[in-house]
Order: C-alpha cells, then structure tokens, then sequence
C-alpha cells in the first residue's frame, strides 16, 4: 500500500501527497522533470484514510466543515478517491468520489442526501465552485493528469519560507482551463510543493495555495499537514487541516456508486 501524504484543490483537499525522489542535484532538472518528481497535489495522493476539518472564512463569516477522505493509488495511474463530509448537519452525508485512469478523462460523481441521488460533474462543471469552499471540483482531484493539460517551462529559482524551490510555469495546452497559466513552486530537498499561484485573464492573480506543517509520517514520508487556499478575487480563505490519518487498506467497494447513495 502506497504511503499517504498530505497535498492540493484539490480543498482536494488538507491534503495528504505521496512524493517521487527530487531530481538530482548534481544535473539541472528540466521543467518537465521537476514536474513528474510532484506525484500529486490533491486533496489526498496516495492511499490511506484521512479525517481533515476544512474551514471556509470570508469577513466575519466562519464555516467549518469535518471529512473523512479515503483514497486508493495503484502506482500506475490509476487513483480513486471518496470525500465524505462528516459535519456540519446541513451537509452531513453528502460524498464525491472520483476517478483517474490513464489516457482517459477523469470521472466525478456529487451525492446530495436531500437530492437522494447523485450527478456526474463533468465537462465545464469540474470547473465549478466544490461545497461553498474555495476550490473547484477538478482541484479537490488534482492527480498527476491535471498537469498534462499545461506546458511547463522553468522560472528562475525563488525561496519559499526560506527553502530554495524549483519555480515552474504552466501554460495550458488548450483553451478550456479554468486558468491561463499556474505557477507551481516545487521546494528542491523534497520534490514537495509549497505555494502554487493561479492566473486568470490579464495575468491577474485568482488564487495562492500553500503547504506548510511539513513533518514524517509513521513510515519516513514528508507530509505537508495544512494547506490554505486564498481567494484574491472574493477575499475568502480555504483552511485544510489534517486530524488523523491511516495506512490500513481501503475496499474498493468504497470507490463505487452503490457507497456513494449509501
């Protein structure tokens, strides 16, 4: 079983992320490179079982929200994850699952218990705002696929938190991103993110996540433990943090439409 890490959207998720070694530092890595070194930025990479309390702050308004994330990485491409939100009681029992397999396009599914069914987000949708939080649907997903769709060229070397990062630029490949290009930073010791920058039109700057409370899991793995995801155009903040996490094996029975109208 893969080891579970913190990452993200996605809201995505804190997030847990399971790293690839960082490039060698005796040859300068390529833009591309530097990019497959991240295996994941989304809510949870990896495999495992997370409970993590996502916070929604805008002005004076405050809302919390309690989750319970599962998620299965076979390490050839395939992920499957389950967002199930615990608390408050106005969404209790509402889950996402989705889906990534290679060369295909990812599939998502929103269970609303007042609805009694669920809808598939597909299409200009996964672009849509995820449960009143800051991250869209394709962000609390985010997996290896999401950056495919960019080309990545590398920036010039800049400090995080005073830790040397690897700075690569994505520039999408077509015309249906939610972004005209991202900026990732990539902190060199760990191949782990620690900011990543999201442009609209006129390179105006959307939204900043950030990675922090790094620390080593039961098995030696770097974890970021929260993440922050800033909204600059409606000044509302997204906070995920990690409570408990599991490495125990997760039934694929879980990563099924019968789980989610459960």
């Amino acid at each position: 079983m893969g080891a579970v890490a913190v990452t993200a959207m996605c809201v995505a998720a804190v997030v847990l992320v399971a790293f690839a070694p960082a490039p060698s530092v005796h040859a300068a890595p390529t833009a591309q490179q530097v990019l497959d070194s991240v295996e994941g930025t989304g809510l949870l990479s990896g495999s495992g079982r997370a409970v993590i309390e996502m916070t929604v702050e805008k002005g004076k308004q405050k809302k919390m929200h309690r989750l319970e994330v599962f998620r299965v990485d076979d390490g050839k491409g395939t992920s499957k994850q389950m967002v199930e939100f615990q608390a408050p009681a106005d969404v209790k029992g509402t889950k996402f699952l989705s889906i990534t397999q290679p060369d295909a396009e990812d599939q998502m599914w929103l269970y609303l218990p007042a609805v009694g069914r669920e809808r598939r987000i597909a299409g200009s949708a996964v672009q849509g705002q995820f449960m009143g939080t800051d991250f869209t649907f394709e962000e609390i997903s985010m997996n290896e696929n999401t950056w495919k769709a960019y080309t990545p060229a590398l920036a010039a070397d800049q400090k995080v938190d005073g830790k040397l990062c690897y700075v690569v630029k994505l520039t999408p490949k077509g015309s249906g991103s939610s972004y005209t290009s991202v900026a990732l930073y990539v902190w060199q010791d760990t191949s782990i993110p620690l900011r990543i920058e999201f442009f609209g039109k006129g390179s105006k700057l959307q939204k900043v996540m950030t990675f922090s409370d790094i620390k080593r899991t039961a098995k030696g793995v770097l974890q970021p433990n929260i993440i922050v995801l800033e909204n600059a155009s409606s000044g509302s903040v997204t906070t995920v943090k990690i409570i408990e996490t599991d490495e125990r094996p997760i039934s694929d029975d879980v990563f099924s439409l019968r789980y989610l109208r459960k």
